[in-house]
Formats: structure tokens, C-alpha cells, sequence
């Protein structure tokens, strides 16, 4: 069976990683990995060096992706990206492609195989970001693909309302905390070596602008500036930098600001990869954000989470995840709490075991 995976970006291929193993490693399968979006961009890491590194499948790299990220260049690299996936689907036939969550980039690939009848099957599907334009992409990826792996039955219910058929709806959990409990992570002092973080405990932060309202990110940048600045007097701060998401350039270059002025307190992180990022969130004090892996991942490591603002609003929470406004005072003042309370010991909702394996035995059978 051929299978195309695509890949946009440093969070959707460590997502995959654990499922790209099996695939790579399984006979039935001829595993080609499609790389585009950030992964290609110096800006971003150049992340395709992960992905060349690990060896898991043939790679396609397919060009397109905007470099910067106001509206029209959004609007316009997802026209690009159209264009050059119009090209790719012509000349590479799959018996099914995976595509994972919502971001533009990843719509634009999936429209674009549409009128070849390319088979997706979509992971994360029935979501909800009400803070974000995700969730346009996100159901329009829906629409467009043939089998739904989703992460709790509450999002396989929306995806049957949104395809109007359950019999390839398929709740298998979140793929990115497939065998979280017997993960071996790298050694964090290895890890903090490598990247230049100090030896002392830290905050691990990651801000993404807010998509719907993105004439607010402006304030809500010098927010997190003003309150990242106050945190910093007494805690080290790991900051990984904004996706390329619209209006994504005011948090990077509040994360920069906040570096050149608090160089002793302050460190900058393009992209971890999965297994080091994972070893920071484990170490770190907490998570603090807006990011999906504070409401997806954290909770099976024991860190609770300030989530600040709308961008994961609609999301399903475990009991981990403080839901904060872009408020300097709400924000210290949760800082203060948690501090109190330093292990969440709760559960993980988005937690089932044999992820990958129940979706390779989809693939096979459906």
C-alpha cells in the first residue's frame, strides 16, 4: 500500500513521528513523506533536516509556502501552494495520504487533490479553535478526506455531523501521546546544553497570534512583552517562537525584544523537535501560552498550563489548563497559584493506548 504523508511544520511532524516509525518499518506499506510549509524555511528552523535525519520514507518537497505572514501573503501563498500541489498530485498517485490538523498550508495541499481524487485521511479532525481560522481549514480538510482519525468522541460526533457518515470515523486518541509512559527522552541537562539554556528552573512559553481578531495581536504582543518581562526578574524563560501564522511577526519580534533587553533570563528556541521538546515541557516549571500542546500533551507530563486568550478556545480541557485573558495581572496572579500547586497529577483526556497501531489496522481494513 503506498502511503503519502504530509508535513507542514515542526509541530505536525512530531505528532507523526511515532506513527512514521511503523509505517517505515512495516512491509506493506511504501512510505513517502511530503514535505512543504515551514519545514523549508530558514526562518523556521529548516526542520526538513530533522526529517532527513530520522530516514523514515522517500521525501517529496514541494514548494510554495509564503515568507511572510500579513493577510495577503497568506491569501496568496495559499493560491501558490495550490499551484504547486496541482502539479504534484498529477504526477504522484497514493492509496491514501495523511493529513494532520488545520493550518492553511495544509488546506491548500488537501484542496488542491481534491479534483484528482487523492484519498486523505485526516487526523484531529472536529476540533474547535474559536480564537483561531483554524477551524475553517480544519473542516474544510474534513470534507475533503475519505477516513477521520480523531482524538475523543466528542470530536468524532462533530465529524459525523460535519460528513454525515460515522462508518469511517474513528476515535483512536491523540497521536502525539501514544506511548507517553514508556517514552525514553533525551536527558534534559543534554538538551538545555545544546540549545543554551541556563542550568535553573524555568517557564516554557510558545504564544501564536489570535487569528480571528488579528487587528489585536499588536496589543496582545506588547501584553505578553510587558508581562514576560515582569516573570523574568525572578524566573528563567524559554520562549519557542510563533508558528507562521498571520500576524505571527509580533510575537517573534516581542520574543527577539525581550532577548536583546533580559539576554541573562531570556532564551530563544526556533524548534526543539518532538523528543527535546518534550524532555523542556517535562523539566519546566509550567507551560505558559496558547498553544495546542498545553491542552493536547501537558497533562501527561504533570505540568499545569496558563492557557491566555481565545486561540484554543472550543477545545476540549483536561484538569490541568487555566483558561487566563491577555491580562498582566491575571496572568502573574496564575503564575502564583500554580506555583503553589507544582505536579498536576490528573488525567489526560485525549489519552488512549495503541494509537498508531489502531490506525495502521484502519488503513489495512477500511
Amino acid at each position: 500500500m503506498k502511503i503519502g504523508v504530509l508535513t507542514s511544520s515542526r509541530a505536525d511532524y512530531g505528532i507523526y513521528k511515532l506513527l512514521l516509525s511503523k509505517l517505515s518499518k512495516d512491509d506493506r506499506f511504501d512510505l513517502a513523506i511530503i514535505v512543504f510549509g515551514m519545514h523549508l524555511q530558514k526562518q523556521h528552523g529548516e526542520t526538513i533536516k530533522e526529517i532527513e535525519s530520522d530516514g523514515f520514507g522517500v521525501i517529496h518537497k514541494v514548494q510554495g509556502m509564503p515568507v511572510n505572514d500579513m493577510p495577503v501573503d497568506i491569501s496568496k501563498g495559499y493560491g501558490k501552494l495550490i499551484i504547486e500541489f496541482s502539479n504534484y498530485w498529477k504526477e504522484n498517485q497514493f492509496d491514501y495520504v495523511l493529513a494532520l490538523g488545520d493550518r492553511f498550508e495544509m488546506s491548500a495541499a488537501v484542496q488542491a487533490g481534491v479534483p484528482f481524487g487523492v484519498l486523505f485521511a485526516h487526523l484531529h479532525g472536529g476540533e474547535t479553535t474559536l480564537g483561531a481560522i483554524d477551524n475553517i481549514y480544519r473542516h474544510q480538510i474534513t470534507l475533503a478526506s475519505k477516513i477521520h482519525f480523531v482524538a475523543t468522541d466528542i470530536y468524532r460526533d462533530k465529524v459525523i455531523d460535519i460528513v454525515g457518515d460515522s462508518s469511517k470515523v474513528f476515535n483512536v486518541g491523540a497521536l502525539s501521546i501514544d506511548g507517553v509512559n514508556d517514552l525514553i527522552l533525551p536527558d534534559w541537562n543534554d538538551v538545555r546544553v545544546k540549545f543554551g539554556i541556563p542550568d535553573k528552573p524555568f517557564i516554557l512559553v510558545t504564544f501564536h497570534p489570535e487569528t480571528i481578531q488579528i487587528a489585536r495581536n499588536e496589543l496582545y504582543s506588547l501584553i505578553v512583552f510587558e508581562t514576560l518581562a515582569e516573570l523574568c526578574q525572578a524566573n528563567q524563560i524559554v520562549i519557542t517562537l510563533a508558528n507562521a501564522d498571520t500576524m505571527g511577526k509580533y510575537y517573534r519580534d516581542m520574543a527577539y525584544m525581550l532577548k536583546k533587553k533580559y539576554s541573562d533570563s531570556i532564551t530563544l528556541v526556533d524548534s526543539f523537535g518532538k523528543e527535546n521538546y518534550f524532555s523542556a515541557m517535562k523539566s519546566s516549571k509550567f507551560l505558559l501560552g496558547n498553544t495546542s500542546s498545553g491542552i493536547l500533551e501537558a497533562a501527561s507530563f504533570g505540568k499545569f498550563v496558563i492557557n491566555v486568550g481565545k486561540r484554543q478556545e472550543g477545545r476540549l480541557r483536561s484538569a490541568n489548563v487555566f483558561d487566563i485573558n491577555f491580562i498582566k495581572d491575571e496572568i502573574i496572579n496564575c503564575v502564583k497559584k500554580i506555583e503553589e500547586n507544582s505536579v498536576y497529577k490528573g488525567g489526560n483526556k485525549y489519552f488512549k493506548n495503541d494509537t498508531a497501531e489502531n490506525i495502521i489496522k484502519k488503513l489495512i481494513h477500511v
